[in-house]
Parts: C-alpha cells; structure tokens; sequence
C-alpha cells in the first residue's frame, strides 16, 4: 500500500513538472505555420517517427528506439508542443501495431515523460539562443550548441524519469544493459539528428524528404545489428547457465537453476517445465511467476498429452512459438480461467536419447512478444537442461538403488543411518517428535535350521512387504541388518507409537508364511512373530544414536526378555 501512494506520488509530481514545461512552452514558442510544404513535412517525419516505434530494439522490457533523430528536425520546423503530441501518438501506434497489452499505469508514464521532455529541453535550447519554428537557417554552426543542449537536457529528462519510476518497480535484468544501449543509441540518434539538419542547411527543408527512404533502411541495419549483439548476449549467458546447470546433482538443483537463469536470457511473464507423472499427466515439476499466488495457481495445471501449446509440443517432440491474441496455456475453457496467463508461448520440449523427459514452457502476457530467435535460444537451453535432468535423474536411480536392500526392496542400514539423523534435525525445526520401532523377528534362527535360508529369505521378503502395506506413506521402513527391521515414525507420541508397535506386531503374528521345509516340495504355513522395542525423539532420546540404543534396549530387555512376541517401550 505504501509502494503504490509513493508510485501516485511520483506521477503527480512527473505531471507537474511536464504542465510547468508544457505551459512554459506555449507562452515561449509560437504555433508554427502549415503550409502545404509544412504539412508534407509534417507527415514525413510524423511516419519515420512513428517507424521508430514500430520496429525497436526490445531489451527485457525496455525499448530502444531512434526516434529522437527524427524528434529533433521536428522540434525545429513545428516546436515542442507538435513534437510532444506527435511523441504521444507514434508511441500508441508502435504499441498498437506491435500487440502490446493495454497498461494504465504504463501508458500514463510515458504519456507524461513524452510530455515532460521535449518541452523541458526546448526551455534550455530557448535559454541558449535557439530559434523555432526554423523558416531559414543561415548556417548549421548556427544551431549547432542550442540542439546539443536540447538533446542533452532531452536525455537526462528521460533517466530522470526512469530512475524516479525504478524506485518503485524491481528492474528486469536488461535494465542497467538497457541503459548502456541507451547510451550508444542517443549518439546514433544525435549525429543523424544533425545529418538532417546539415542537410536542411544545404538544399533546403525539402532534403529531409528525400533523406526517409535512407533512415527506413538505416532503421532496418540498426536493428539487424542490434539483434546480433543480444544473441551473442544470449548465447553467453547461455552457456552461464548451462554451466551451472553442469554443476547441479540433484533434479530440483537442476530446475532451480533453469528457472533462476532463464529470466536473464529471454522475457517472460512465467515459465513451467511440465514433467510426465506415472499415468502420463504432465504436472508441473518446476514454475516461476511474477507473484506466490501466480506460482499458486501455476502449481494447480494439469496437462494431457496433446493438450494446448505445451501439451502438443511434449506429444509430437518438437518446439511451437505462439503469439495468438489470446493463446491460453490449455483449450480447456474451465481451465482457462484460471491458468490464462499470457498470450504468447514458446514451448519446448525436453528430449534426450529418445526419451522425452518433459516440456518447458515459457510464457509472456503481451501479444507477439516472441521472436524465432527467442525459441532458437529456447531450445539451445533445453538441449542443455535435457542433458542435465537425465544426468540427475539417472544418478538418483543409482543411489536409490544403493539405499535398497536387495532381498526385501526395502531400504538398507546405510539409508536408516542417513535419514534418521536428517528426520531427527526436521523433528526439531518442526518442534514435533520422532518414533523409532526396533523389531527383530523372534526364533528366526530355527527357522533357517528346519526349514533353510531359502525358506528364511521367503519370510524376511514376506515380513517386509507386510510392514510396508501396514505403514503411513511418510513412515520410513529399513532393514537394520539380518533378522531386524525398523519402522521411523515421524509426528507421533510414545502412546501412539506403542499402538501402532502393537497392531502391526499382531498383523505380523495372524499372517502366516508359506514355506517348504528342506528337500520336500510341500508348502507349509509358518507362524512367525516378532518383538518390538519403541523410543521416542525427544522424549526418550537426544540424539539420533540415543534413539536407536534405546528402541534397541527395550526390544531385548523389555520384549525379548520378556517372552518375546510382544511390545515394549524404553523405560529410563
């Protein structure tokens, strides 16, 4: 509340400051006389002025444009007030004819800054000793000092606007590159400014007529050249982040660093990289919006295969670039609602090895706002990204495989003794409690007696698959080593885990497992039971090893020596 009073304030006062200018210039500069000559002049540059908008130079979200070239030999023929209004309208139609989406607030920016600025620097080019409107100009050394303070004046105006507003707003990261182009383009814009008006001096007004076709195909170079530097800008920082992302281990590491370094290299509203769940829905595995409400509703998106611009880009395997008028991320229109975030799209999908790993998606509120050379810098990363997550990905299959205990598919003593310490550092973040069930399966050494270690293998593989169907999905099953199993707990009191050590220590007892005694081909069912010691983190226990010698003590003080086949909590 207090950042939008302040960002009013600043409007009142940039509406302020161009109405003084603004009033200034009226009483100093006389209206100018059109003649038909004039009016062909006018529109003239009124065109070249208006390409200028049309065709920038984008820049994340700033814009850099030639205009003041053509502003100045129209501030000198048809004064500041002409040169303001026609600011105002190139600038709209650049707008319109680009797609970019109506914003109040924007449009009164920069309808006060075209307002404030040429009139601001026609005061100091009038202080000066400048002359408008220019009827006749005897020599170019003439007006040569009062343009270069017009121009001067007209360019700090700008930044003077622009730093008051980024007080406000949290500059993209093309702002400060934006600046220096800014820099570059204003002596570009200059020194053409005055090749008009050489040119006026030597054969007339009428020069600057024939000078159009020239500054039409000297816009078209400025750009070509621009958009050359800013891919070579993406493509290093490109390889900046394909270099972090060579360094990322981990799936979300790897994602974290996609959607950090993303924004640096092309625009966007918001991005989704959708993965395919086990049914083949794509979810979204990674987003990144401009608010935690958007990234709310980001997370909600469900999409099928073959289902709006991401969904066909993952079920055919090959990049789409949409700049529709409207272009919601789904066709769903009950979806649409609520996930229509933007109205362009590039979407890419994430192959490696023929194996389609998923889809990014990114995504820009305004019309047309991507060009081929954003999906071909898109799709240079998502080669990269792709390579990554399969790396990643394939390294947590060999160390999920390494945590497995290869008899029982559960996990293994070198998991417990890793996740138990990092379950109990989250007990205490959390401030809840931990509970550890230590079992340990009762006589199992006669069994692999009578029956052989085939036998007893077929009742750990049994007893754990029971243990698993038994336990919550956040519960942590490991086998401790030979005949012992532990269950960790996380969230639960002493007299809950002692419940629970209870009901599933009697599911195990009521569920037999079927053997084959040694040499013989019949199976027989084996009753099997076990003891069960239970100790609770932090109320039995401080540290993790506390923990496990407790549960461990009461098992065999408290249950094995009891008769075995029952419950026992650690008593201090």
């Amino acid at each position: 509340m207090i950042v939008r009073t302040r960002y009013w304030a600043s409007v009142g006062v940039l509406y302020a400051a161009a109405a003084v200018t603004l009033f200034s210039s009226l009483l100093v500069f006389p209206f100018p006389v059109l003649t038909p000559f004039m009016w062909l002049l006018f529109g003239v540059l009124f065109v070249l002025l208006a390409l200028t908008y049309v065709s920038p130079v984008q820049l994340g979200d700033q814009m850099i444009s030639l205009s003041l070239s053509i502003e100045i030999p129209m501030f000198l023929w048809f004064g500041p007030i002409v040169t303001a209004a026609s600011l105002i309208a190139a600038w709209l139609i650049g707008d319109f004819v680009r797609g970019k989406m109506w914003d109040i607030e924007r449009t009164i920016k920069n309808i006060g800054m075209f307002m404030l600025m040429p009139t601001f620097a026609s005061l100091g080019y009038k202080l000066v000793g400048g002359v408008v409107p220019q009827t006749h100009l005897a020599t170019f050394f003439q007006v040569l000092f009062p343009l270069t303070v017009f121009a001067v004046l007209h360019f700090i105006s700008n930044y003077a606007v622009n730093w008051l507003y980024a007080m406000f707003e949290q500059p993209d990261d093309h702002f400060f590159l934006a600046i220096k182009w800014d820099f570059a383009s204003f002596a570009v814009e200059y020194a053409l400014s005055l090749l008009f008006v050489f040119f006026a001096v030597a054969y007339g007004a009428q020069a600057i007529i024939f000078l159009g076709l020239p500054f039409v195909v000297l816009l078209y170079i400025f750009r070509l050249y621009s958009n050359l530097v800013l891919a070579n800008r993406q493509l290093t920082l490109i390889s900046e982040v394909t270099m972090e992302l060579s360094s990322e281990l981990r799936e979300d590491q790897v994602i974290a660093a996609l959607l950090n370094g993303l924004p640096r290299i092309i625009r966007l509203t918001s991005c989704y990289l959708f993965c395919p769940d086990a049914d083949g829905v794509l979810i979204p595995c990674g987003v990144r919006g401009s608010s935690l409400e958007m990234e709310e509703q980001m997370r909600a998106v469900r999409l099928q295969p073959g289902e709006g611009v991401a969904g066909t880009a993952f079920l055919h395997g090959r990049a789409l670039l949409s700049n529709g008028r409207r272009q919601p991320l789904v066709r769903s229109e009950e979806t649409n609602a609520a996930i229509d975030f933007g109205r362009s799209m590039i979407a890419i999908p994430l192959i490696y090895r023929d194996d389609t790993l998923g889809v990014l998606a990114l995504v820009h509120k305004e019309y047309r706002a991507y060009s081929r050379r954003d999906q071909e810098m898109a799709q240079i990363l998502a080669s990269q990204v792709a390579i990554s997550l399969w790396n990643a990905r394939r390294l947590a299959r060999t160390e999920e495989q390494s945590y497995l205990d290869q008899l029982t598919g559960v996990y293994n003593f070198r998991y417990f003794d890793m996740i138990l310490e990092r379950m109990c550092h989250n007990a205490d973040c959390l401030d809840t409690t931990l509970g550890l069930l230590i079992m340990d399966l009762d006589h199992f050494k006669q069994i692999n007696d009578v029956y052989g270690h085939l036998a007893g293998n077929e009742v750990l593989k049994a007893v754990a698959q029971l243990i698993k169907e038994f336990v919550r999905a956040e519960d942590v099953v490991c086998r401790y080593g030979g005949e012992e199993f532990t269950v960790i707990l996380p969230g639960v009191s002493v007299d809950s885990a002692v419940a629970i050590a209870e009901r599933l220590r009697e599911m195990i007892a009521q569920h037999p497992v079927s053997v084959a005694q040694i040499g013989k081909t019949a199976f027989l069912p084996l009753h099997v039971t076990v003891s069960i010691g239970v100790a609770v983190y932090p109320i039995m226990a401080q540290s993790a090893v506390e923990l496990v010698r407790n549960a461990d003590r009461a098992m065999y003080v408290g249950s094995k020596q009891r008769g075995r086949n029952r419950v026992a909590a650690y008593e201090h």
